[in-house]
């Protein structure tokens, strides 16, 4: 029988080709990719002994008998090789390898058995048989063999499948169809021996994986050279899927975004090279990170769990000292989470929720974030996706509180008030949300749709008509950086048909006293375009009042905690007096917040209070009940 040669001298190309492609891209840190270079040696070494051995027997060179034999042997012992190979790079591909260590010597116990009778074979010819003229016989040891190759091979289909969600949609399509058509070929080359299919279409599929499964640009990050956003993704779903503990290290640069706009981008991107760089070094091997935005992970597991504590004081003492790049220095504010997976989470949209979640700034360079604060982060995170949610689906709502005044006894104006209520948090107050929007920037989105919400209700339900003089909306710190914030407002206003004094502009007491430059001259614009303006919170700033008349305040909010310890005490109830006395001088018109008995309203009046605000008159209402509140209670008094 004669062998046809034209494949297996085409696999030898092949072979050669796809190790010139890996040792020149790959990095060999990770273990799987360690066991694909043993895989396409082995195939290498399987193609070679195949070519030789089928040489020697087609053209009968009876004076390399010897020869013949020992490539016919090495055939048959790398090509068993090959299916517990490929059976480790699957393991290690779906992290089945990381909870069942163990499972390793259980795939290698079959094949040191077929070894072992492969390496006796000159004695018992269970393999195969060349004599003296180069005839070739299959020993009864082939059937053995092919069959372990067979199980090894369904057991990789079987675990590609079951562990699918480890895998990528490219992944997984070209690792089910190598695994198929290996399948194929091994009973192909069982049934037609002289073929020589076998490694011809191991080595092709084997550079397909390479080209696709392991290509760089899907698991690499371009900037760092470190594992990209994805493979983070991918290895955490696999460690939670196969059940692994492991420790979770997330290293936050909190102002990459200021060196990033004053330095440059490209200068940044080489500073976060040499980090990501410098964490290889200190943790080795596979488990570094690129998760966007100057977020890195370290993921140890196993045997790589004793060097945490380790890890973790070179990552405080590096990044407690400055960073030389080009001679430029660099203070690097740094927070590092400390996470056990799954005790402290254990879910991947809670690492994700961790890793995207804005930095903790804290008085120290380097800042080490716990369990107990893990869930702030997480609660954080969970509101800047739940004002995300509100903005893009309409769901903020806005309530008005009645504000009476003292010299009608009557309902004369509200103040507009933001309320998110998420499906799944219930009701998240103001007072949570508002800064977290602010950092966030979206209080830009929320201050205009509150905007719009009040002229809108102004108008359309003739709000004068029932004796509103006006509605007071909050106007935030951020808002007031945009220059064009004026023109906004206005061609609102005008789309409702309103004039500008049927809104009352809100600015808190610690945005007066912390202005700067951009911040008062889109306050003067407003002012010159026919707001007018009060003054939220007075009393918490612990300041002077010289911004009151620099910024032209109509109305002084007094705030409601002056008021509940003018009650208590006597120091501040003179407190109280003066402060009202002063206002008054100046010509402002007052409002107390907070106003919850009638002790209190009565307390408020007598000192000349003209606007009182609280519960003791109406808690904060949905637009219609608060529009039959006022027609009710203006008709009755």
């Amino acid at each position: 029988m004669k062998y046809i040669l034209y494949f297996d001298i085409s696999a030898l190309f092949i072979s050669f080709t796809t190790l010139f492609i890996f040792l020149y891209k790959k990095d060999r840190r990770k273990r799987q990719n360690r066991t694909f270079l043993f895989l396409i040696i082995t195939q290498l070494v399987t193609t070679i002994s195949d070519l030789v051995g089928a040489y020697t027997i087609n053209y009968n060179l009876t004076n390399l008998h010897v020869i013949s034999n020992i490539f016919n042997l090495l055939y048959f012992i790398s090509h068993t090789f090959l299916p517990v190979l490929f059976t480790i790079y699957i393991l290690d591909l779906t992290g089945v390898i990381k909870r069942r260590s163990k499972i390793i010597p259980l795939l290698f116990i079959p094949y040191l058995i077929l070894l072992i009778l492969q390496l006796t074979n000159p004695f018992t010819h269970l393999v195969f048989t060349i004599d003296q003229n180069l005839n070739y016989t299959k020993g009864p040891l082939i059937i053995p063999m092919y069959l372990l190759a067979f199980i090894h091979l369904v057991t990789c289909l079987v675990l590609i499948l079951r562990y699918r969600f480890t895998l990528t949609l490219s992944r997984l399509i070209v690792l089910i169809a190598f695994t198929l058509i290996i399948l194929l070929s091994t009973v192909i080359q069982f049934l037609f021996p002289y073929l020589l299919i076998e490694c011809f279409i191991q080595i092709t599929m084997t550079l397909c994986i390479l080209i696709t499964v392991d290509n760089p640009s899907e698991i690499y990050s371009p900037t760092t050279g470190v594992y990209n956003r994805s493979m983070f993704l991918l290895d955490n779903i696999s460690f939670l899927k196969n059940k692994i503990s492991y420790k979770l290290i997330i290293i936050k640069i909190l102002n990459e975004e200021y060196y990033m706009s004053t330095l440059g981008y490209s200068y940044m991107q080489e500073i976060l090279r040499s980090i990501a760089q410098w964490l290889t070094l200190i943790t080795s091997e596979d488990c570094v990170y690129d998760c966007n935005n100057g977020n890195f992970a370290i993921i140890l597991y196993a045997s790589k769990l004793r060097k945490v504590d380790q890890v973790i004081t070179y990552l405080t003492n590096r990044f407690s000292t400055d960073w030389l790049h080009k001679d430029i220095i660099l203070s690097l504010e740094t927070q590092i989470c400390d996470i056990d997976v799954p005790a402290d989470v254990n879910s991947l949209e809670n690492i994700i929720t961790i890793v995207d979640a804005t930095g903790i700034k804290q008085n120290t360079r380097v800042s080490i974030i716990k369990r107990e604060q893990l869930s702030f982060m997480q609660r954080v995170k969970a509101i800047q996706n739940s004002i995300s949610y509100a903005l893009n689906n309409n769901l903020f709502q806005v309530y008005y509180q009645p504000i009476w005044d003292a010299h009608t006894n009557k309902i004369h104006s509200a103040e507009a008030l933001i309320r998110l209520h998420d499906e799944e948090m219930g009701f998240i107050s103001p007072d949570e949300f508002i800064p977290i929007a602010e950092k966030s920037g979206s209080i830009i989105a929320i201050g205009q749709f509150v905007f719009e919400e009040a002229c809108k209700m102004f108008s359309i339900e003739q709000l004068g008509g029932i004796g509103i003089d006006f509605l007071e909306v909050n106007l935030s710190t951020v808002q007031c950086n945009n220059k064009k914030l004026p023109q906004i407002f206005m061609n609102t206003l005008n789309h409702y048909n309103l004039s500008p004094k049927s809104i009352n502009l809100e600015i808190t007491e610690s945005a007066a006293i912390n202005s700067h430059e951009t911040f008062l001259q889109t306050i003067r614009d407003l002012h010159n375009s026919g707001f007018v303006f009060s003054l939220d919170d007075y009393g918490t700033g612990y300041s002077n009042a010289s911004y009151i008349f620099n910024m032209d305040f109509d109305i002084i909010k007094i705030d409601k905690s002056i008021l509940w310890e003018a009650e208590k005490s006597e120091s501040a109830l003179i407190i109280l007096q003066n402060t009202v006395r002063m206002i008054k001088e100046l010509n402002k018109k007052i409002l107390v917040e907070g106003v919850e008995t009638k002790a209190q309203k009565d307390l408020m009046t007598q000192m000349g209070a003209d606007y009182l605000q609280g519960f003791y008159f109406s808690k904060p209402l949905p637009k219609h009940d608060f529009i039959q509140f006022c027609k009710i209670y203006n008709r009755s008094h």
